[in-house]
């Protein structure tokens, strides 16, 4: 494993202690604010964060370490929510411990890649050809999204609660 790669599976790693610390810290009306109408609660964005892990970021790196150039789909939210229904109910608690054990398993898998699975390719139904490194980087991303989807909808509670205070 090259620098690079290394440190980008650091900067996943720590992505996701950040994601699962800012979740910890939020109050219960916390959870179920978002940033605008049409954007998920946190507490959804959390439960998104949970089963992309568990069933797209962590299951492709498997396939790609373990099958030469498999064959990829499109991963839908709303279609897995149909299949594994969303409870606004489940306590945030399981969802970030759910989290963070994928999360640390899939750290554990890149961190034992060889230079083998970085140079194999799987096809993306919506992307084409994607790589390890891809699917990192991606990871990597989507959980600062969502970092930031969390933080913006705090910023907008402690505005509506600074209003209030008058």
């Amino acid at each position: 494993m090259n620098r690079k790669q290394k440190s980008l599976i650091d900067r996943l790693e720590a992505s996701g202690q950040d994601f699962a610390r800012y979740l910890a810290q939020l109050s219960d009306a916390e959870l179920f604010t978002s940033s605008a109408p049409t954007e998920w609660t946190i507490h959804q964005a959390a439960a998104h964060m949970r089963d992309t892990e568990q069933y797209v970021f962590l299951a492709r790196v498997e396939r790609i370490m373990n099958e030469v150039h498999p064959a990829v789909q499109n991963f839908d939210q709303g279609e897995h929510w149909q299949t594994h229904p969303y409870s606004a109910k489940e306590p945030l608690e399981k969802i970030i411990s759910d989290f963070r054990a994928a999360r640390r398993k899939l750290i554990a898998r890149l961190k034992k890649s060889s230079n083998q699975d970085w140079a194999n390719r799987a096809a993306h139904s919506a992307y084409g050809k994607i790589s390890l490194e891809w699917l990192a980087m991606h990871n990597y991303h989507h959980t600062l999204e969502h970092i930031a989807q969390i933080g913006y909808a705090r910023e907008k509670q402690v505005l509506a609660e600074l209003k209030g205070a008058r």
